[in-house]
């Protein structure tokens, strides 16, 4: 995998595991891994086979496919800075904020 890869792959894994509320701890004790490894992944460092992510996937409820969206097609500007910004909020403000995101699209879709 490049390098830019393992770096959205990772922002992906992060992203979802801290929009569930999840350390990187809990999530390797999940899968079976030290939060060291989870880290390098996370860090776009290291990266991991597909039994690993699929394992990663489960954990979090989702698909490995679902794991991948947005990781292998380039995303627009706007939305990788919304990504990382959120990626590096508290699962609480990343709800917030998010509610304040869905309820600005909601009325700009009333008008």
């Amino acid at each position: 995998m490049s390098n830019d890869l393992l770096a959205k792959l990772g922002l992906r894994v992060r992203e979802l595991r801290t929009s569930r509320g999840l350390t990187q701890a809990a999530l390797a004790a999940q899968v079976g891994f030290r939060a060291s490894y989870f880290s390098h992944i996370e860090n776009g460092v290291k990266g991991a086979t597909v039994e690993t992510l699929a394992a990663v996937a489960a954990a979090l409820g989702i698909t490995l496919s679902e794991l991948f969206v947005g990781v292998d097609q380039p995303m627009p500007d706007d939305v990788d800075r919304l990504s990382t910004a959120l990626a590096g909020q508290s699962p609480a403000r990343q709800r917030i904020l998010l509610r304040i995101l869905a309820d600005a699209l909601r009325l700009a879709a009333e008008t």
